[in-house]
């Protein structure tokens, strides 16, 4: 069995991806590069070191599969995914008994031979809702872990799964830890009750935006176009794995007065200590305050991005790090998008040090993990034996 532990950490000699993330890939989230239909399982290379080129060997684990008398591969099933911010991860898709904690089921996952690009951790646990199929391969998306650790579709019926009570996680951050709260979410670490709004996506966590101000300085404003839109125009991606903020440097077709780019670019220096507010579906006031965004735009390079995907704003880490962020996958069963809650977090919480592994509370078991100071540019050969065949 491949074992979970609190920072979703695996063993071994192929890099077993597990870092949370809440969006897909761009475009599926397996997109096969070449396919057999013999369905042989693959024979692991040996472990080598020097296969994972400058991969810091102290900061990631790795999967052995000849550990574990679950796992299956088939090396003929290639894939490679590219994902927002341009880190590349190629390998072969595998199969094993996943476990977080108390939950467990038998999922397939990728097996990654080669890394290019930013990548922190030992890899990306799939946490965003079920991949739109790509029409021009015949073999469906990969589901996302928390599908098969949920059971959302209910096919899953094995003796020895163990999965999650509800189909519902939340995350919170801060500077130095992060929680995954599985089944629900722990009342006592926010105030207020929860907000809910339906996705506009079935595919990704994406929310309407009918306003943004730093202060009292307007940053997205809606033009009389935008607020007549019969389809949502303004909308933000929730995305874990950004550290800041992305926002337009246009007008969104029309839809808001001028480059939220510029105005937040202006604003900032000279509002250090004002509250960046966002408004969710015209009902929701998310409030991020000054000692949560300052301090990564004051030291992190190009913390405010301008190259949007599609003109979406992107929400990151600043708002993991002031709310708690509710995700239900229960519609997506009946082919309905995910729903999204927003609660304010507790000033007494404490963040991914209150927890057990194996105590559930009312249905949520929370687990912690460590941020490394790792962001590092990676472009690793392909361990030995899958030369040549991305």
């Amino acid at each position: 069995d491949m074992a979970g532990r609190g920072s979703m950490a695996a063993l071994g000699a192929l890099l077993a991806i597990f870092a949370l993330s809440l969006v897909s890939a761009d475009t599926s989230l397996l997109k096969h590069i070449d396919a057999s239909s013999e369905r042989l399982p693959a024979s692991p290379p040996p472990p080598s070191s020097a296969a994972f080129g400058n991969l810091p060997p102290a900061s990631v684990s790795r999967f052995v599969p000849e550990t574990s008398s679950s796992w299956r591969g088939n090396d003929a099933l290639r894939f490679s995914s590219t994902y927002a911010q341009g880190t590349t991860v190629r390998g072969f898709l595998c199969s094993d008994f996943v476990r977080i904690g108390p939950y467990g089921s038998f999922s397939p996952f990728c097996c990654v031979t080669s890394v290019s690009g930013m990548f922190d951790g030992s890899g990306i646990a799939g946490f965003a809702p079920p991949s739109r199929r790509d029409p021009d391969s015949q073999f469906p998306p990969l589901p996302p872990l928390f599908l098969s650790l949920a059971n959302v579709t209910g096919q899953d019926t094995s003796e020895n799964d163990s999965p999650v009570p509800k189909p519902i996680f939340s995350f919170l951050s801060s500077p130095h830890n992060a929680e995954l709260q599985l089944g629900g979410y722990d009342e006592k670490s926010v105030v207020g009750k929860m907000q809910t709004v339906e996705s506009l996506s079935k595919y990704a966590y994406v929310v309407p935006v009918t306003g943004v101000s730093l202060g009292g300085t307007p940053i997205v404003t809606l033009t009389k176009k935008g607020k007549q839109a019969t389809e949502t125009k303004v909308s933000a991606i929730l995305d874990s794995g950004t550290t800041c903020i992305c926002l337009p440097n246009n007008d969104m077709g029309g839809s808001v007065e001028g480059s939220p780019w510029e105005k937040f670019s202006k604003a900032w220096k000279v509002g250090t200590k004002s509250t960046l507010s966002i408004e969710v579906d015209g009902r929701i006031t998310v409030d991020i305050p000054a000692s949560v965004w300052l301090p990564q735009m004051q030291t992190v390079q190009g913390c405010l991005m301008k190259g949007c995907p599609n003109d979406h704003i992107v929400l990151g880490d600043w708002l993991f790090q002031s709310w708690l962020v509710m995700f239900d996958l229960g519609p997506t069963a009946h082919h309905a998008p995910p729903s999204v809650g927003f609660a304010r977090r507790s000033s007494d919480y404490r963040v991914g040090q209150d927890y057990q592994m194996h105590q559930r509370k009312k249905g949520v078991t929370k687990v912690a993990m460590t941020r490394e100071k790792l962001s590092k540019q990676f472009d690793t050969p392909h361990l030995p034996g899958y030369g040549g065949k991305s």
